[in-house]
């Protein structure tokens, strides 16, 4: 469930830095729309993240998330030694960290490669290269997949909420029954909405339509179907719900850039 979420995430760097901390660094109680990360290599200071305190050491990895009131502020004159950014991540119009919870502070083991993530992602904050944005998000991507990564999996939690709660039961149904012939209708109903305040609400919170959702990843369970099983296209068809090859053909080629007899032959070549 946790793979679905994450395949649909859209991120977005606002600033990234390495900062040595002034003496005046200190705002109290505020709430921002972005999240933050904090990677401290020295020094010593307070966070405060709702009504948790902290004092991070260095080796230390801190998440801030937004729409959490906070404060921040010096504790002497040793202040922090930090890389830091500033960002988005969001599915859907909805911030990741409010569908997921996760420890705030953690103990990095792989120092220099957190280190080199953020050398990376400053660098590309900075450029003026053309591609440099690409670079950004795709650095910046990696540095969420490095923080989620260095959290045993057990406390990595799906906040419970109505909407979290609605919306993993129609993944968790669509998931289940993807060899099935889906439809709206069936969808809205599980949530008690009528179809069109479902397919609004649907894309809000995962950024796509039920129906692009649904064909995405019936398209990725065709993919692996057709490199590790022999049977045949129609077969395939029919057991993904699809009632007309062509129709299934095209959706295909449409997702992949191959008919899907193309792109059983292209991945069996590559395996010989």
């Amino acid at each position: 469930m946790l793979k679905n979420y994450f395949s649909n995430l859209h991120v977005n760097l606002i600033v990234a830095a390495f900062t040595k901390c002034p003496l005046t660094w200190r705002d109290i109680d505020y709430i921002p729309d972005y999240n933050k990360f904090y990677f401290i290599c020295d020094g010593e200071g307070m966070l405060k993240i709702g009504d948790q305190e902290f004092y991070p050491k260095p080796g230390q990895f801190c998440l801030m998330p937004a729409g959490i009131k906070q404060s921040y502020s010096c504790i002497s004159s040793n202040t922090f030694l930090k890389y830091w950014c500033h960002f988005t991540a969001k599915i859907g119009e909805v911030n990741i960290f409010d569908i997921i919870k996760t420890p705030l502070l953690i103990d990095v083991k792989n120092k220099s490669t957190i280190e080199s993530l953020f050398r990376k992602l400053i660098y590309y904050y900075n450029s003026s290269e053309l591609t440099s944005s690409l670079y950004s998000q795709s650095t910046l991507t990696e540095i969420i997949a490095f923080f989620l990564d260095s959290i045993p999996k057990e406390k990595i939690i799906i906040n419970s909420s109505s909407t979290i709660n609605k919306l993993e039961k129609i993944l968790s149904y669509i998931e289940n029954n993807i060899c099935e012939d889906i439809n709206i209708k069936q969808l809205a109903e599980m949530t008690n909405f009528h179809p069109n305040y479902f397919i609004r609400f649907f894309k809000k919170n995962t950024g796509f339509s039920p129906a692009h959702y649904i064909n995405r990843l019936k398209m990725e369970k065709a993919k692996s179907l057709l490199i590790l099983d022999d049977m045949n296209i129609t077969r395939i068809s029919e057991t993904l719900g699809f009632k007309d090859i062509y129709h299934f053909s095209r959706t295909f080629k449409n997702y992949t850039g191959f008919s899907p007899t193309e792109y059983r032959k292209v991945m069996l070549r590559q395996g010989d």
